[in-house]
């Protein structure tokens, strides 16, 4: 005789509620351990290595004036990491680079070719302000080395912004009315505070005409209400844009334009401008002095900063990788040393 089954209809119900709970309970967690964000990385270290395609050192480009000296990737687990659209050289391989995002990264370049003392963080914002991607689309970075004040061009919003002596804290925003027409992501791509005091702006896409963009002059803080601007052109190489300018100890600007093509790939170039000749209402051309393409080390080249080093002029140029695995943030130092006396072609 088989043996019965006493269990009742209703715990037989109860066991099989059970066993779908628990069934639903595991399942569900997987459900929201897939479905919730993960914890962001706030590692503070970058480290370098040297790129697969660095040639033999020194490599002199255009013309024998700039010679490139080293050449690093970047690397960090920080989830904010990359992105970098501007640069900025404090002295002594130190250097802070600014993405996109409004993320500041500082590290020092050692004379072996480390990383160290280094850092990531995001700009503080001013109280009552937004901290949203279209707020906070910074692209533009430029100091003045004798209050130790920063400022920083923004696009989408098109604002610039001054930082109190080491970013402590936002001090003003501008909303100049000469950038209000320029497009969300064609702002002010480069800003450079010269040792006379004005302010240069130049979008990125805001075209005058075909291969013509536009420039702003300001004589006093862009940062401060109602600070007036007059408007000059600019003409980049053809098929290339403008994506960051710094001024030399001669009193030149130093311009980087960055172009992508299908057929060519990635490619940048480094050209002088005059600073006297940018006035208002005048179209303004750089002399084009270095072209930087494959096989050389190259992405999407998008900071440019200046630097002295053992009575060397030094230019350091830093790529933008868009937060793709497939791109790089590259680091090229070059040793430059065109006299501001050349003749001009």
């Amino acid at each position: 005789m088989e043996p019965v089954d006493d269990e009742s209809p209703r715990r037989a119900a109860v066991r099989r509620a059970l066993a779908l709970t628990s069934l639903l309970f595991f399942l569900g967690t997987g459900a929201f351990v897939a479905d919730s964000p993960i914890p962001g990385n706030d590692s503070q270290q970058i480290t370098v290595r040297t790129p697969r395609d660095l040639p033999v050192l020194p490599y002199r480009i255009g013309g024998g004036s700039l010679a490139l000296v080293g050449g690093w990737e970047l690397f960090s687990d920080n989830s904010d990491f990359g992105g970098f659209s501007a640069l900025h050289a404090m002295g002594r391989g130190r250097l802070l680079a600014l993405s996109d995002a409004a993320v500041l990264a500082g590290f020092t370049i050692t004379r072996q070719g480390s990383a160290e003392k280094t850092f990531i963080a995001p700009l503080p914002v001013r109280k009552g302000e937004r901290s949203t991607k279209k707020d906070q689309d910074s692209e533009s970075l430029t100091f003045d080395p004798v209050s130790g004040r920063f400022w920083v061009g923004f696009e989408q919003l098109h604002r610039i912004r001054r930082y109190a002596p080491g970013f402590a804290r936002a001090e003003a925003t501008g909303r100049p009315a000469g950038m209000r027409d320029w497009p969300q992501n064609g702002g002010a791509e480069a800003i450079v505070r010269l040792r006379d005091g004005r302010f240069l702006v130049f979008a990125e896409s805001r075209s005058l005409r075909p291969g013509v963009t536009a420039g702003l002059i300001f004589d006093s803080d862009p940062a401060e209400p109602g600070a007036k601007a007059s408007a000059f052109a600019y003409q980049p190489p053809r098929g290339y844009r403008i994506t960051d300018i710094a001024q030399l100890p001669d009193g030149r600007l130093v311009a980087l334009h960055r172009r992508f093509s299908l057929v060519e790939g990635v490619s940048a170039t480094i050209g002088l401008i005059d600073a006297d000749t940018v006035k208002g209402k005048a179209l303004v051309r750089p002399r084009i002095i270095a072209t930087l393409k494959p096989p050389l080390p190259v992405d999407n080249m998008e900071g440019i900063a200046v630097d002295r080093e053992s009575g060397r002029t030094i230019l350091w140029i830093i790529s933008d990788d868009n937060y793709m695995a497939l791109q790089r943030s590259l680091l090229l130092k070059f040793e430059f040393s065109e006299p501001a006396s050349s003749p001009r072609s």
